[in-house]
């Protein structure tokens, strides 16, 4: 070999890139670790250093010869020590890591491919680690205390998607874990990415639920630090129900958390919980606001503790009951009371809210997509639904009076998701078919939630989110409905719209100095 050339040549049963130049023969992996590409099908020269370097035409990666470093790229390329005897003979030694090498190797990879967004390398090391034999719950938990401080202001849709991703991945098999873990900590990695870190200084002693209350950000993070999940669970149910908050994500992020945390072990409790705490003291208290006020009101006088206590009797909801609260001129808080002392129950008001979701979603006007001045559309609509599946998932760990108020949250709700239907004055969509097999309708409609069609990542959280809240709600009720509307949001007619109707409202704020229209 002339000094400035490569060479592919095989070894050990692998394919290397020999590689001569002035100061040596080097060995390294011929494909390129982005896509595979043969590094000899590149070219070798020198950086500004004098460094060889060898650069894979593919993507314009580049390797530095000595030690295979990636100088431009995202993943470093592995070497393989050369030995030349007196008679000019090469030996090459490949090695191969240990998976415990390998582990060591692609958690810090992992990592940085994480803090720059760098999805290949992400799904590359999640694949390798895995082939290690790595957990999904491992790699989620490492994923999560990479991020979960760094989120914009404490748990968001990026850790709800985590959760439901890893959930899909344990209930899966194989290479088909790789998807959901990927886009998983992508999500993640998108929304954290270059935001500053917002740490808990831990307090052994306080009132977390008072100061969410108080919105004492610094002391509820304190406080949710020290706590182990399943003390802390009944805590956060509180918090959350004491005011609608977040346009219901407060609940439904309570629940995504404690979900991810069974998932994934307690260790990441202390990261994962300061950051709910975080949220739930700085979002939107709905309750508050004009339109609900009437209705918290309403809800502020009752006998909660009596509503928890009522019994369920009734085994099923008639369907002249939903259509009851879909077509409601008010939110028929005080007829929900009623009905759950009649036989329905807290968990009765729950199948209410679900069906009367997922029946509002089937009768969905999709034109208002196309809308660009429209404040509403699928993303509002859906939050129906999982926000009952939520409840539920509250209910069913911490019964009482204040998953009561929730599931009263609901009913509200199930209203408010139909204000569209009461401005536009739409006449109910026929309805899907009733599916015949639920089960692989439902795995069909999470594949095809995964399959990247949602385009940006809040449409996909919500896609993911609201099929998993379809599947279980359909099993909670015993009716097929959530899952039918589930398909329709998963392929009817969505178009993205986030960057026009800002600018559309931007124009009216500025220029008129009113809000967006509800």
């Amino acid at each position: 070999m002339a000094p400035g050339t490569m060479e592919m040549v095989s070894a050990g049963g692998a394919s290397l890139a020999l590689v001569r130049t002035e100061q040596g023969v080097y060995a390294l992996d011929n494909a390129c670790p982005h896509q595979g590409y043969g590094l000899t099908t590149g070219t070798l020269g020198v950086d500004g250093d004098g460094e060889p370097v060898i650069t894979c035409l593919w993507h314009n990666w580049k390797f530095r010869v000595r030690d295979g470093v990636c100088v431009l790229g995202e993943e470093d390329v592995p070497c393989h020590p050369v030995s030349i005897d007196d008679s000019g003979t090469l030996r090459v030694s490949v090695q191969r890591r240990t998976p415990d090498e390998e582990q060591a190797r692609l958690w810090p990879s992992l990592a940085g491919a994480i803090e720059r967004h760098y999805v290949g390398q992400l799904a590359r090391d999640t694949v390798r680690l895995l082939d290690t034999g790595v957990a999904p719950s491992t790699i989620m938990a490492a994923a999560l205390g990479a991020t979960a401080a760094r989120t914009e202001d404490g748990v968001g849709h990026e850790v709800a998607l985590a959760a439901d991703c890893l959930a899909i991945a344990e209930d899966r098999d194989g290479d088909e874990r790789v998807l959901p873990l990927v886009i998983g900590l992508s999500g993640l990695s998108e929304e954290t990415r270059d935001r500053p870190l917002v740490e808990a200084a831990a307090v052994d002693d306080g009132d977390l639920v008072e100061a969410i209350e108080r919105e004492d950000v610094a002391a509820a993070m304190g406080r949710a630090a020290t706590l182990e999940p399943e003390m802390a669970r009944p805590l956060f149910v509180e918090a959350a129900a004491r005011h609608h908050l977040g346009y219901g994500h407060g609940v439904i992020y309570t629940q995504k958390v404690f979900e991810v945390l069974e998932r994934t072990g307690a260790e990441c409790a202390s990261t994962v919980l300061p950051q709910l705490a975080r949220s739930l003291a700085v979002m939107t208290r709905e309750d508050l606001l004009p339109y609900m006020r009437k209705t918290a009101r309403t809800i502020a006088e009752l006998d909660l503790e009596s509503l928890a206590a009522s019994r369920r009797t009734a085994e099923s909801i008639p369907d002249e009951l939903v259509t009851e609260f879909l077509d409601r001129t008010d939110p028929g808080i005080d007829r929900a009371v009623e009905l759950a002392h009649d036989g329905l129950g807290v968990e009765g008001l729950l199948d209410l809210a679900s069906l009367g979701s997922a029946r509002r979603m089937l009768r969905y006007d999709t034109g208002a997509e196309h809308d660009a001045s429209a404040n509403f559309g699928w993303l509002d609509i859906t939050h129906g639904l999982t926000h009952a599946r939520a409840v539920r998932w509250a209910w069913h760990h911490e019964p009482g009076p204040h998953t009561a108020r929730m599931a009263l949250h609901a009913i509200w709700l199930l209203f408010d998701t139909g204000r569209l239907e009461r401005r536009r004055g739409i006449a109910p969509a026929g309805e899907a078919d009733t599916p015949t097999d639920l089960v692989a309708l439902g795995q069909q409609l999470i594949d095809d939630a995964m399959d990247d069609s949602g385009g940006s990542f809040i449409v996909v959280a919500h896609l993911v989110k609201t099929v998993r809240a379809a599947i279980e709600e359909a099993a909670a009720t015993g009716s097929s409905l959530p899952v039918t509307a589930a398909q329709r949001f998963i392929h009817g007619q969505r178009r993205e719209r986030f960057v026009a109707r800002n600018a559309t409202e931007a124009l009216r704020f500025v220029r008129s100095g009113r809000p967006p229209r509800r």
